[in-house]
Formats: structure tokens, sequence, C-alpha cells
């Protein structure tokens, strides 16, 4: 994968089976804002420098509002538990990379810290959808049996009032 130059430095490459888990986490609205709002702040590996007031004045929230977010998210293992002030780092799992080299080295250089996830990952764990209401009630939402709906009666022509 060749980047553009004026690209280089960009995380511009992510797991993509592990996105497909981030409904799992259930984030509340805000929660998912300010965690796109990280992501698509960061630099290659996950490194996000941004302040608090930086996003609530980019999503149009109050700061404690992005406080609460950012503990949500903390709570969650989708950042690192041990924030500095203006700085941020994202999970390595849900980081964005230069390229798939380096989100494979980076993931296995023992140098990096991988933190534990706190919600269910995996297809196992996923929740069941809850059944139908209906099953069992005789409601039929298709009573025709998937028939052809009449044809409409002619429309009467309209004139203009004037």
């Amino acid at each position: 994968m060749t980047l553009p130059e004026n690209t280089v430095g960009v995380a511009v490459v992510h797991n993509p089976a592990i996105w497909e888990q981030l409904p799992n986490a259930r984030l509340r609205g805000t929660a998912r804002d300010v965690f796109d709002v990280l992501t698509a702040r960061q630099e290659p590996g996950g490194h996000v420098r941004i302040y608090q007031g930086d996003i609530a004045e980019r999503l149009n929230i109050t700061k404690g509002a992005v406080s609460r977010a950012m503990s949500d998210l903390r709570d969650l293992g989708l950042i690192h538990p041990r924030t500095k002030q203006g700085y941020v780092l994202i999970h390595p799992l849900f980081a964005g990379y230069e390229s798939v080299a380096h989100m494979v080295n980076h993931l296995d250089d023992p140098a990096t810290e991988v933190w534990a996830l706190r919600f269910p990952v995996g297809d196992m764990q996923r929740p069941r959808r809850a059944a139908d209401a209906r099953t069992g009630t005789g409601s039929d939402p298709d009573p025709d049996g998937g028939e052809g709906a009449p044809a409409p009666e002619a429309r009467p022509n309209l004139r203009l009032a004037g």
C-alpha cells in the first residue's frame, strides 16, 4: 500500500475484525461521538493529542459531557486507563496504522501495552435479538400471502384554481 506524500504518518489502516465488535460495547451517543473524534484525530498507533475542551467545542457539548464520555471509554478499555491531560491512547486493537505491516509489527512488539477490553468480544457473546412479539398471536403482517396489491383507481384530472 503506497500513501500519497502528504499523508505519510497518518493512520489509514484499521483492523476490520475488531471494529465489528464495537457495537458490543454499547456506547452511549456522546461516548461514540467522542470516540469517533479521537479515532479521526489519531496518529499511527492510536496516539491522540487533544484536550477535552477541544472535543467539547467540536461536538458543541459541555466539558463535563466529554469527561463522562471519556470515563465510559476508559471503563470499557477503548482508551488507556491512565490518560494524561491533552494526550489519549486508543486501544492498540482499535488504533489506526500507516500500513498493515505497521499494524502487525506494532501488535507483535513486546513493548506494546495491550490492556483488557471490558465488553463482550466474539460472535458467541453478541446479544441475541428478542423474539417477535407477534409470534403465536395470529397477527399476520402480510395477510394476502405476498400477492400484488390491486392497481389504484384512475385519479381525477386536477385543475389549477384561479
